[in-house]
């Protein structure tokens, strides 16, 4: 036995199992001719035989398919916005970069400080 794992449904075959799954999924299989949509392919095949009388059409005969619709509830989650941050006006680098005075200065002061 093949048990439905969102539902209490149990099925004798597993072909069965994944074909109801589907139901679960959201899919959709929309008619090309009407807008009627079907859970399962078979159901509307069944439905372009018996209301439109369209039988084993050639691949290339048949009106394009739209894809599969799949309906999922939206999301719980709300959207949220970052803040606005402040940005100095300020060359790269940060404050902890020496100028070329500065880097002079230093060196000049560390030799001193040794001789």
């Amino acid at each position: 036995m093949f048990k439905c794992e969102q539902c209490p449904s149990v099925f004798t075959a597993k072909r069965n199992l994944v074909r109801h799954g589907k139901t679960h999924a959201g899919i959709r299989f929309p008619c090309t001719v009407c807008d009627k949509l079907f859970n399962d392919k078979s159901h509307l095949k069944r439905h372009m035989k018996n209301i439109h009388g369209i039988v084993n059409v050639p691949a290339h005969l048949r009106p394009i398919p739209a894809a599969p619709i799949t309906t999922q509830p939206a999301p719980a989650q709300q959207v949220q916005i970052a803040p606005q941050i402040f940005v100095p006006d300020a060359p790269a680098g940060g404050s902890n970069m020496l100028t070329e005075d500065e880097i002079c200065m230093k060196a000049m002061d560390e030799f001193e400080d040794t001789g």
